[in-house]
């Protein structure tokens, strides 16, 4: 008669552990929502996918952000806080040129933002914050009411759609890019040829400082003599 073999029995399933009712809070599930956005992109920010990185449920996040959308209102805002711009100098225009790679920096460090906030009705008081600077600027340089608020607009502008065409960028085709207009028609696009080296360069550092330079130098021939 053979030894009976002892029966091993299979542990059973892990259950994962539910954060304790209360120990989430608005500013934990904001930071949540940020990972989430950062690492999949804002298509993916969900309540379910911030529930899952926080190993908690969707209800528990309704219990703070009723809606996805209020969340959103509440990211986008941590996002704009994050705002900096240096303290003001006796140069406004330079100023309003710090004041604009600032927000570009800004929006370069948080690239998942740039669609959402373009496009979002109600971003916070941080947005209203940021306006306020640019416009304490610009009167200082006496440039007040509409031209005040066009000019804003124009900067505002210029950095969301500068930094839109830079995050849609494929990189791995900008190598090819000089080399493939270089190979064009020469007597339908001379012109085109002539920059194809520059070409492969767009959306750099350096062409938009020469963009906001233009920019600026308008700015300041319609400014009122001092």
């Amino acid at each position: 008669m053979k030894p009976s073999t002892p029966q091993t029995t299979s542990p059973a399933p892990r259950q994962r552990q539910r954060r304790p009712r209360g120990s989430l809070t608005p500013d934990r599930i904001v930071e949540a929502a940020e990972r989430v956005a950062t690492t999949e992109g804002f298509e993916a920010l969900t309540v379910r996918a911030v529930a899952a990185d926080l190993e908690s449920s969707a209800m528990a996040l309704y219990r703070h952000f009723a809606t996805k959308e209020l969340l959103v209102d509440a990211l986008l805002d941590t996002v704009l806080g994050r705002f900096d711009c240096a303290s003001p100098t006796d140069d406004w225009l330079e100023d309003l040129r710090i004041f604009a790679r600032s927000h570009r920096r800004l929006l370069t460090m948080h690239p998942w933002a740039v669609a959402p906030l373009f496009s979002h009705p109600s971003p916070g008081l941080n947005a209203v914050r940021i306006g306020e600077e640019a416009l304490r600027i610009l009167a200082r340089g006496g440039i007040t009411d509409d031209a005040a608020v066009a000019t804003f607009s124009g900067i505002i502008a210029l950095n969301y759609g500068w930094s839109a065409f830079t995050v849609a960028r494929d990189d791995s085709a900008e190598p090819t890019l000089p080399t493939a207009l270089a190979a064009l028609p020469a007597d339908q696009f001379p012109l085109t040829i002539s920059v194809a080296t520059s070409m492969g360069n767009y959306g750099s550092d350096a062409h938009y400082n020469l963009v906001l330079n233009h920019l600026l130098t308008g700015v300041k021939s319609t400014a009122p003599e001092p």
